[in-house]
């Protein structure tokens, strides 16, 4: 161990040297520093050493280059310092990343380590480091949903690389099949690329199909300049991680979704894929991945359960994207749920309250959807037989309605609009 220790602080040498030639830190505070580190590494070094012990040593070393950086341009100032860069400029910043790999290296399973080292990276920009971090991280720790989340998120709102984040998590999901956050946090990723594809074609005007087209290959030279994901998805592939047995035809069905980066040509009326289909291909093969999970003693009553608490979330993530056509998103839904689930009351629901489900108190179409949300409450109503059935549907339709219009925090409805919802909750309770 004495060597080990031995070794790193040598290596630090002529870092120290040099600060010290620039006039940043005297011989007193230098001798400080090595004896602080030689204590930290004592530490980390043993045999009972705990990850708190490499947390505390990359703390006392962020402390010491934020004190190096101050002075420095506390001296540039005054002209005091040799501006030349030199070792001690970017050994700082060098050695805390090292602190930081040494700790994942021996402690690979603690994910606050993985986080920090992942923050300073960022914070510094070192972006191949954090390409070859997150390869690690996901190699080691294929089953952990959250470290997906942020490399895919980092892909694409830091790089600005819709392929690389789509590439990262399909192979997450091949991973975890089972995991709704994948599955939700996918098809978010891909109505919000469509939705800012959209809206910049709005801004610089891109109408036909050449400009379309010569706009996406200037993005794509762009995009070949940068640092690409290969880094991380190339390490990710089906030889090193071994991926679950049994899922094969949905990993089938990952591998043939459509390239949204491919078919963007044209606008939402002749291409599907700017409408939506992509995240709703999401929504068909979530639903029966995660149902998988479901005990198979467990009553039909709980999967039918957790299938509506799904369908209730994508809804609720469609309603983010006001921008798309969410009328789209919204009838695939109402679709799926008619088909499967054609007598549970909640398809009754869905479908009742759809008409009015984003409709402002100050829309002019709201007096018309209201009625058309009405009428198809008492269709239902009328079909209906079970009397307790009928009841639930009516609490659950005029407390809808309140919750929607009348108790909403955003959207304070007229007084003219307040006395007809009241109007229309009455009639619906009394019909």
């Amino acid at each position: 161990m004495a060597e080990k220790v031995r070794y790193y602080l040598e290596q630090s040498v002529p870092e120290l040297e040099d600060l010290k030639r620039k006039g940043i830190f005297d011989k007193n505070e230098i001798t400080m520093i090595m004896r602080r580190r030689t204590d930290f590494e004592h530490r980390i070094q043993g045999r009972g050493s705990k990850p708190r012990d490499f947390l505390k040593y990359s703390e006392f070393e962020t402390n010491v280059e934020k004190l190096r950086k101050k002075r420095y341009n506390r001296l540039n100032k005054v002209g005091l310092i040799d501006t030349k860069p030199s070792l001690s400029d970017w050994a700082g910043s060098r050695r805390i990343l090292f602190i930081y790999d040494r700790a994942t290296k021996r402690y690979p399973g603690d994910m606050n380590i993985w986080s920090q080292y992942l923050k300073f990276a960022k914070t510094n920009g070192a972006i191949k480091l954090i390409y070859k971090v997150y390869s690690r991280l996901l190699q080691l720790q294929p089953r952990n949903i959250d470290a997906w989340l942020s490399a895919a998120k980092y892909e694409f709102e830091t790089n600005a690389n819709a392929k690389g984040a789509r590439v990262l998590f399909q192979r997450g999901l091949r991973l975890n099949p089972d995991s709704f956050d994948l599955w939700i946090s996918y098809a978010q990723f891909e109505l919000t690329y469509i939705s800012r594809l959209l809206a910049r074609r709005k801004v610089l005007g891109l109408i036909t199909e050449k400009q379309q087209k010569d706009e996406m290959d200037n993005e794509k030279t762009k995009l070949d300049k940068n640092i690409s994901a290969s880094d991380v998805t190339d390490d990710l592939d089906s030889d090193t991680i071994n991926l679950p047995i049994g899922d094969d035809e949905m990993k089938e069905e990952l591998t043939h979704l459509p390239e949204a980066d491919m078919n963007m040509l044209g606008n939402p009326e002749t291409n599907p894929a700017l409408k939506g289909d992509v995240a709703l291909t999401v929504f068909d093969l979530c639903i029966p991945e995660i149902l998988k999970a479901v005990p198979k003693d467990a009553a039909a009553s709980k999967k039918d359960d957790k299938a509506f608490e799904i369908i209730n979330q994508f809804l609720i993530l469609f309603d983010k994207f006001s921008d798309l056509n969410r009328d789209y998103l919204y009838s695939h839904v109402l679709n799926y749920v008619q088909t499967n689930y054609p007598n549970d009351l909640r398809t009754l629901i869905i479908d009742i309250t759809l008409p009015v489900r984003n409709v402002d108190t100050n829309n002019e179409s709201l007096s018309e959807l209201l009625q058309l949300s009405v009428n198809k409450f008492i269709a239902y109503k009328l079909k209906l037989n079970d009397s307790k059935q009928k009841e639930k549907l009516i609490n659950t339709y005029t407390q809808f309605l309140t919750d929607r219009f009348l108790h909403s925090t955003t959207d304070k409805p007229s007084e003219r609009v307040d006395a007809l919802l009241r109007a229309i909750i009455k009639k619906c309770r009394t019909i």
